[in-house]
């Protein structure tokens, strides 16, 4: 069997999405025009991922003691709340796998690691967010954050 060369199998690609993207709704049939942009339907999943306002941190949260509150990225509405804090990340992701449960946010997922830790939580009655743990030079990052892939 002959092998496709590279400038073959690039070819080969965009053939196949042109041809895909043809299919797709909106497409114009043969002859006929395209659906506008406003008439396109964006897939739940789409949708469902980009909040429409940010998420307020519930009341009672638990906060790592001797966390400094960090500004939250206006651009990023999945981030909920940050914090810096002098502590070693082991220290605080044994601290959040206490805290949690005890203030009343069972864990869903613990992803202990080197320089990042992930903690999935439930919200009751909302959604499951993660808080994530990063190594911010000799101290740790904190971030709670709407659960992501």
């Amino acid at each position: 069997m002959r092998r496709c060369q590279p400038r073959q199998t690039v070819l080969l690609l965009l053939l196949l999405v042109c041809g895909v993207a043809a299919c797709e709704p909106g497409a114009a049939p043969e002859g006929g025009e395209a659906s506008t942009p406003t008439e396109a339907v964006a897939s739940p999943s789409v949708v469902s991922a980009i909040p429409v306002e940010r998420p307020a941190l519930p009341d009672g949260f638990p906060v790592l003691p001797g966390a400094r509150s960090e500004a939250v990225p206006d651009d990023d509405l999945s981030t909920i709340a940050r914090w810096t804090s002098d502590e070693i990340g082991s220290v605080a992701y044994d601290y959040y796998i206490e805290a949690l449960p005890a203030a009343g946010y069972p864990t869903m997922g613990l992803y202990p690691g080197g320089a990042v830790a992930i903690i999935r939580f439930e919200v009751p009655g909302t959604a499951i967010w993660q808080l994530v743990l990063t190594r911010d030079g000799d101290g740790t990052g904190i971030e709670v954050r709407l659960d992501q892939p």
